[in-house]
């Protein structure tokens, strides 16, 4: 039964995160196409790191860790206001903490900015752009982090719809911030969009939460056990995320000492790595972590460790044929998404070779997303935190020797690899605290879908190479060809073999498709 909820929850999250990550590519899209590469575009996404960071460290990240398995656990030992009285409380303390920190964040722009952007100090005129940005988008924060708070109440009730679909109308706003104001306020267009974009999020899903019976309890306690027990899993769980954001800082401070354009090959090309990343391993650890929650309160050891094994086998499964289609055709997306207007030939190639590092890792990142929900929902902040900071180091350490040869692809390159290592640990240790984790379940489902992988690609080449002779077709014309036909032959190839070698996640996808459809 909990497998049930699990695959048609991850039908709905994936749907909505398509949709999220394809209007994502829309956006991209018309910022490349109004600004493309340049110093504006640089100093913009210099501006949105931190307000991200916090969002990701604050919101997204440690509090969503720590306040699903609690609220879960109060839900189901407690009465229903309990509960409600909890997610009040704290939506009181997270306000406070947040008016604290968009406050200092606006005022100290202009220290830590340039700390940042370290190669930008040539620049005064690109520096101040970027801290002036920092400032607008900083108020972002209150309004996401509150909706990120919404959205873990409404995925413990297993209401998954509205926090799946509300990223959409945030790529909406920045959409129609930058075609409507970008000829009046240029580059603060997209700023302008960034914090509409996340007012709209939250209200979204406000009516949601009143549907579900809840109010507003004016409440304020330090002291209470629930309250407690968060910051207490919130102190770990703060770390880990912040770990993995300065992975992320680091690879853009690293990247500011390229040429122009460095940051935004790499930012471009984790979009097109996110929209896979999106569509299925958020799908499947964000369906799995109230799920897991609920089993270890249950102490159902057994049908934990089947739910976590169908949570990695589903990842790997539709992971690594994204990624082997991502290497084959990645060139031929980018050119045909984002090569227009100020998006010239030398930005495509930039990003595909960012594109072609991070794809090697594609399935390490799902990986982690889905062993870390494991350990949070065993309310184990502890262990992935250690693995974290290890990893942490090993990135740092690739990005020195990697950026010299092979620059943005170097940077992506030891991001990959971080992963793979992080994923190896982690399954390790997992491995070691259940006893067993459906292992030969798991390495044979790998085995397979590689295999099957390594075929599709082998028929996506032929396919380019065959199309490619058609001299009598515009460019235009036979890149979506060629980009349609291989999406439709990979598909129906991997499918095909999917069946063949009787792979047990292809059933579920066939049953998720049936449920969404």
């Amino acid at each position: 039964m909990e497998k049930e909820r699990i695959v048609k929850a991850a039908g709905i999250v994936g749907v909505g995160t398509f949709f999220s990550r394809l209007f994502g590519l829309v956006r991209l899209q018309v910022i490349a196409y109004i600004f493309g590469y340049s110093p504006a575009t640089d100093a913009f996404w210099i501006g949105f790191t931190l307000p991200n960071l916090f969002r990701s460290l604050l919101a997204e990240g440690a509090l969503s860790i720590a306040f699903i398995p609690v609220f879960s656990e109060w839900l189901r030992n407690k009465s229903r206001k309990e509960a409600e009285i909890l997610a009040s409380n704290i939506l009181n303390i997270l306000l406070l903490i947040l008016i604290v920190t968009v406050t200092v964040g606006i005022f100290f722009a202009p220290f830590y900015v340039p700390w940042l952007a370290f190669g930008f100090k040539g620049s005064f005129s690109q520096m101040q752009l970027a801290i002036k940005l920092t400032q607008i988008m900083f108020p972002f924060l209150l309004f996401i982090s509150i909706a990120a708070l919404a959205m873990a109440i409404l995925n413990c009730e297993r209401h998954f719809f509205s926090p799946a679909f509300a990223p959409v109308l945030f790529n909406i706003a920045i959409i129609f911030s930058a075609v409507l104001l970008s000829s009046r306020y240029g580059i603060y267009s997209l700023a302008i969009g960034v914090v509409l974009g996340g007012g709209v999020q939250l209200f979204f899903q406000l009516p949601f939460l009143k549907a579900k019976g809840y109010s507003y309890h004016f409440v304020l306690s330090f002291k209470d056990a629930g309250v407690r027990k968060i910051f207490k899993l919130m102190g770990p769980a703060a770390l880990g995320g912040m770990t993995l954001q300065i992975n992320i800082l680091i690879n853009r401070v690293f990247a500011s000492t390229l040429p122009p354009g460095g940051i935004s090959s790499l930012q471009y090309a984790m979009r097109l790595i996110q929209l896979p990343i999106g569509l299925f391993a958020i799908a499947f650890s964000t369906a799995i972590f109230p799920s897991l929650s609920s089993l270890d309160i249950r102490e159902d050891l057994k049908e934990f460790r089947e739910t976590l094994s169908l949570g990695l086998r589903m990842v790997f499964f539709l992971l690594i044929p994204s990624s082997a289609g991502l290497i084959i055709i990645g060139k031929l997306l980018i050119s045909l998404i984002f090569q227009h207007g100020a998006f010239l030939l030398e930005d495509t190639l930039a990003t595909y070779q960012a594109l072609f590092y991070y794809s090697v890792g594609l399935f390490a990142m799902g990986g982690v997303m889905v062993l870390n929900r494991a350990f949070y929902s065993l309310q184990d902040m502890v262990t992935p935190l250690k693995i974290s900071f290890l990893t942490m180091v090993v990135n740092v350490t690739l990005n020195f020797l990697l950026i010299s040869p092979l620059r943005q692809g170097g940077l992506a390159l030891a991001t990959s690899i971080s992963m793979i290592i992080n994923m190896a640990i982690l399954l390790f240790l997992l491995r070691k605290r259940l006893k067993k984790i459906e292992g030969g379940k798991i390495l044979l489902s790998l085995l397979k879908v590689s295999l099957s992988s390594s075929i599709m690609i082998g028929g996506i080449y032929l396919f380019i190479k065959i199309t490619s002779m058609l001299e009598e077709i515009s460019s235009l014309f036979l890149q979506i060809i060629q980009l349609s036909g291989s999406l439709g032959i990979g598909i129906g190839i991997f499918s095909l073999l999917a069946y063949f070698l009787k792979l047990e996640e292809f059933g579920k996808v066939r049953q998720i498709l049936k449920k969404v459809i």
